[in-house]
């Protein structure tokens, strides 16, 4: 499509096109100012392994053998397996439910920090509306995880001793505004409008040319065929004389084909006296 043909068709039909730009762009200045904005506040956790007693701390104090040992995850082969569990509760509904029930946000994502899959950190990130609400709804789920993690490691009843323990190792200065989320209402919002325009303008251009039709009806016709008929119209008819056939017929004299006056011959007059 010819840019040059939209624009002139867009001008063309301004008084369609021009109302609705005006308004997808007042539109977007109302969003992009007073839409509700959304605030992040995130902090880490670290999973720190248990301080195990040796033979020897045994031995020095026989009470420990005493202990239950029974942590299932310090017997798992993957020693980052509590982080998983971890992070599977905290991505659970339940979890969702319990932010509702205290009227928190139910928007964040819970996720491994730095070191992948073996590591043991874990990023919490809480999104809201309000700074305030944005740090009250990261505080809520980490105290969840740690929760979540001394309860996890007692299922068999297993000594303080033999649990992971967690500290925070970067807590929620602040809560910073996410314009993405401002940026994309934006940009849908004018994508609409646009959508709309050309919309506006197709189905105005479609009237104009029905209209049209209907006022010269010769417009229906192509270009060349009305140029062929005004021609035929302006060509002067010409009728044909019929050509002697040659039968019965008598032959003009010659003076009157040559065009010169006709006389009559002397042997004519002379009859024409005796009668008289």
């Amino acid at each position: 499509m010819d840019p040059i043909a939209v624009l002139k068709t867009l001008w063309h039909h301004r008084f369609v096109a021009l109302p609705i730009l005006l308004l997808t762009f007042a539109a977007s200045i109302y969003v992009f100012q007073f839409a509700p904005r959304s605030y992040e506040s995130s902090m880490t956790y670290a999973l720190i392994n248990p301080d195990i007693p040796t033979q020897r701390d045994v031995e020095s104090n026989p009470a420990l053998e005493q202990l239950n040992k029974k942590n299932p995850y310090l017997r798992s082969s993957d020693p980052s397996l509590i982080v998983q569990v971890l992070l599977t509760r905290l991505g659970d509904s339940s979890t969702v439910d319990k932010l509702k029930g205290l009227g928190l946000s139910s928007d964040y994502t819970v996720s491994r920090g730095v070191g992948g899959l073996n590591g043991f950190l874990v990023d919490i990130t809480g999104t809201a509306e309000t700074p305030e609400k944005s740090f009250a709804t990261t505080r809520a789920l980490g105290e969840m995880l740690e929760k979540d993690l001394y309860d996890a490691q007692k299922i068999n009843g297993a000594d303080d001793t033999y649990l992971f323990t967690s500290i925070v190792v970067a807590s929620p200065a602040k809560a910073t505004e996410q314009f993405s989320s401002r940026l994309r209402s934006v940009i849908a919002i004018f994508l609409a409008g646009v959508v709309l325009m050309f919309g506006s303008v197709s189905i105005a251009r479609s009237v104009s040319v029905s209209r049209h039709r209907r006022t010269s009806p010769a417009a229906d016709l192509p270009e060349t065929e009305g140029n062929k008929r005004a021609r035929r119209r302006a060509k002067p008819q010409h009728q044909d004389s019929p050509e002697p056939s040659g039968k019965g017929t008598r032959p003009e004299p010659a003076a009157k084909r040559s065009g010169a006056p006709y006389e009559p011959s002397d042997s004519g007059q002379r009859l024409s006296e005796l009668a008289k």
